[in-house]
């Protein structure tokens, strides 16, 4: 156990790798969560999950923005419902077709069971590299994955697999939007409906970005097992930069909690700290969201980045051009920057939506307009905060409107 120093809480004077393991378990900006203890916000759609899965052949479709943590929600209510063995989870791709898919879901069978593995080939299933075999005949073709033959044969090869995997077997397939080709979709359905209406074998989860008091509750509950002493104005900020995408708070927490723990004085989340924190986050974060904002405002000195900041201003995903422009003048303001008048505006934000700019904003319906990707939403809101711009949020304990970096 880590020696106490004076003036220091018992956490923060853990080495490095102890200090960062322990971080790894209370955030998690990389990878799913899996674990119900760490899930916020997401109560009522875990309780649908549960609900719906008792009922004999039901399966359950979460869709949302890329982002607000769909694999945390389908991993996290896998590993709660699944009895006898871990869930199986695959994730697919853009060469994932419906064949190659359920070889997968055999393999990760197998690697995760080794009885149901040695179930398989006592049964007269196997599985080679040149792909699935039934009774030593080969269903797939040489170097493709293995793969049934047709939709009733994986209907049988699924049958097989909850009856010998495990008590109460749970399969998850995740990034299933990356299988572009309607008709491999569609097997997904006959297979899942075997052949008829699809729409009463599935529970769906609308999921939405996460509710202010959830973002709230990350930070506090990371801060509080890391002994870290944090104030509403700092939780407010992430609650507010992150505009609800998980990945957001987690990953804006982890570099503040990281400043707190580098500094080593009385484990305080300070305002210079804080400012530290999101220069961090801000040059370490993924290039698939840095690069459309880079892109989009590499031209014409500072317009562009204070038009997507406007953009993002308030709640809204989707905002017609005038309160945009409402928010723009604002900024400008605020800012002491030149103000463009109606006419270059216009030009300006409808440049943002071709792809010379990144295409990071598209038009909704005349006169609206919305980022193309909503996640882009949380680093465009970030950037804005290290200029020292607040934006609008719609949350009555948020601070509103303000500008001056002392002032927060």
């Amino acid at each position: 156990m880590p020696t106490h120093h004076p003036g220091l809480r018992p956490v923060l004077t853990y080495s490095e790798p102890d200090f960062g393991y322990l971080l790894g378990k209370v955030l998690s900006p990389s990878r799913p969560l899996q674990s119900e203890e760490f899930l916020r916000g997401r109560a009522e759609q875990m309780r649908g999950i549960k609900e719906a899965l008792y009922a004999p052949g039901r399966h359950v479709l979460i869709h949302g923005f890329r982002g607000v943590g769909k694999s945390s929600l389908a991993q996290t209510a896998a590993f709660v419902i699944s009895l006898g063995a871990d869930p199986i989870i695959i994730a697919c791709d853009s060469k994932s077709t419906f064949s190659s898919i359920i070889a997968d879901i055999f393999s990760e069978a197998c690697n995760k069971n080794p009885a149901f593995e040695k179930h398989v080939r006592e049964s007269g299933w196997s599985f080679s590299v040149s792909g699935l075999t039934i009774a030593d005949k080969v269903t797939t073709q040489e170097g493709q994955a293995g793969a049934p033959s047709s939709v009733n044969e994986a209907v049988r090869q699924m049958q097989f697999l909850c009856d010998n995997y495990a008590k109460s077997p749970v399969v998850v397939v995740d990034e299933f939007d990356q299988l572009k080709d309607k008709d491999e979709q569609k097997y997904f359905e006959d297979i899942m409906s075997a052949h008829g209406s699809a729409d009463r074998y599935f529970h769906t989860v609308a999921l939405e970005r996460l509710p202010w008091d959830a973002r709230f509750e990350i930070v506090k509950a990371a801060a509080q097992a890391l002994g870290i002493e944090i104030d509403d104005d700092a939780n407010i900020r992430i609650a507010r930069i992150s505009d609800g995408f998980p990945h957001y708070v987690h990953f804006l927490s982890e570099k503040m909690f990281w400043r707190v723990y580098r500094k080593r004085d009385n484990g305080t989340v300070t305002s210079e700290l804080f400012e530290e924190a999101m220069g961090d986050a801000a040059s370490a974060m993924e290039m698939k969201l840095r690069g459309p904002y880079v892109k989009a405002t590499q031209k014409y000195s500072n317009d562009y980045a204070i038009i997507l900041w406007a953009a993002a201003d308030g709640h809204e995903l989707s905002r017609r051009s005038i309160d945009i422009f409402d928010s723009y003048r604002r900024i400008v303001a605020e800012k002491k920057a030149t103000q463009l008048d109606r006419q270059h505006f216009n030009q300006r934000i409808n440049a943002l939506k071709q792809p010379s700019h990144g295409s990071i904003l598209m038009g909704s319906r005349t006169g609206w307009y919305e980022f193309r990707e909503k996640v882009i939403r949380g680093y465009v809101r970030l950037k804005a905060e290290q200029d020292g711009i607040v934006l609008e949020a719609d949350h009555p304990a948020a601070p509103r409107r303000v500008a001056s970096n002392n002032g927060r």
